[in-house]
């Protein structure tokens, strides 16, 4: 049986560790199945791409000769919208009309559905820019996942979850006793569901084990279009808002409520870096009731304007939550 070719197509400032994590469970499949996957990479001008990490990576081809392998996967990081070109759209509509199994890792996802090919599939990137993704193109299924195997379609978070997916392909095409080989090599192997959550786990996140904090943490996660009361958030921790106040300012060293807005912040950084939502919008999506607060707030946080921040300004390392 012929090897199943599989062409990872690299955008300029692609994810390293994802590409890694997407290509290293073929090569241990081969170990066990001889022969049984092959893979290329090329890039839209068959020239070096340089991934999020300065390292430039060879190609052996460019877009107008990809052929028809059996998957054709977009690996992309930071700024997706950067590469998408005529050229590219084109390349991936060619490639579904050819009945490829197309799949995206990270932000890559981004450029299917900007093709169009994602339309009526369930679908997920990273958890960063998923907030962006789903306002983006609201003709996609998008899901809160680590991957989503669906039809002829492939996504993923990104990262290690990479490796998640193509076990998962990997049981698909070639059978579970492969895959868990493969995982076992890889020392790989998430045994339970809520191990498939994607992102790290709050009280590691923040640093606290306070199940009366991590409750109050997940409601303002939940609810950062229509912020939730003091009184409201008090209730859902069990204490009162005086005793609430006493608990952020001893764990997180910040107020509730300022906890709360820099969430808020955060969740308009990524709506303005990976959606084409127009200002407004972010502002009341990441629930402020007028343009000027949010204006005023993302200034103080980012030293910039939205808008200028949008055209490429910096902000601190880890984003605005940082802050």
């Amino acid at each position: 049986m012929a090897a199943r070719a599989v062409t990872f197509l690299l955008v300029p400032r692609f994810s390293m560790i994802a590409l890694y994590g997407a290509m290293e469970p073929l090569r241990v499949a081969n170990r066990f199945a001889e022969n049984a996957f092959s893979w290329r990479f090329v890039s839209a001008d068959g020239k070096p791409v340089t991934a999020s990490n300065g390292i430039p990576v060879s190609v052996s081809g460019s877009l107008t000769d990809m052929g028809r392998p059996d998957m054709a996967m977009v690996c992309a990081s930071y700024q997706p919208g950067a590469a998408v070109s005529r050229s590219l759209l084109t390349a991936i509509r060619k490639l579904a009309r050819a009945k490829v199994l197309l799949a995206g890792l990270d932000t890559g996802p981004f450029l299917l559905a900007e093709a169009g090919v994602l339309d009526g599939y369930r679908a997920t990137c990273h958890w960063e820019s998923l907030p962006g993704f789903r306002e983006s193109f609201p003709a996609v299924q998008v899901r809160e996942a680590l991957f989503e195997l669906d039809r002829d379609r492939m996504t993923c978070a990104g990262g290690a979850a990479a490796i998640d997916m193509m076990l998962a392909w990997i049981a698909s095409v070639m059978g579970e006793a492969l895959s868990v080989a493969v995982a076992d090599q890889l020392v790989h192997f998430r045994s339970r569901p809520d191990e498939a959550q994607v992102r790290v786990p709050a009280q590691a996140r923040y640093g606290t084990r306070d199940p009366r904090l991590l409750s109050i943490i997940a409601a303002m996660e939940r609810q950062l279009e229509e912020p939730l009361q003091a009184s409201s958030l008090a209730g859902i921790g069990g204490v009162s808002v005086r005793q609430m106040e006493r608990l952020f300012q001893a764990e997180m060293g910040v107020r509730p409520m300022g906890f709360y807005r820099r969430l808020r912040l955060e969740r308009a950084e990524h709506l303005l870096t990976y959606s084409k939502m127009t200002v407004r919008d972010v502002s009341l999506a990441s629930g402020f009731s007028t343009l000027s607060d949010f204006s005023r707030a993302f200034r103080a946080a980012a030293g910039t304007s939205p808008r200028q921040f949008r055209r490429g300004a910096k902000v601190p390392d880890g984003g605005l939550a940082k802050s």
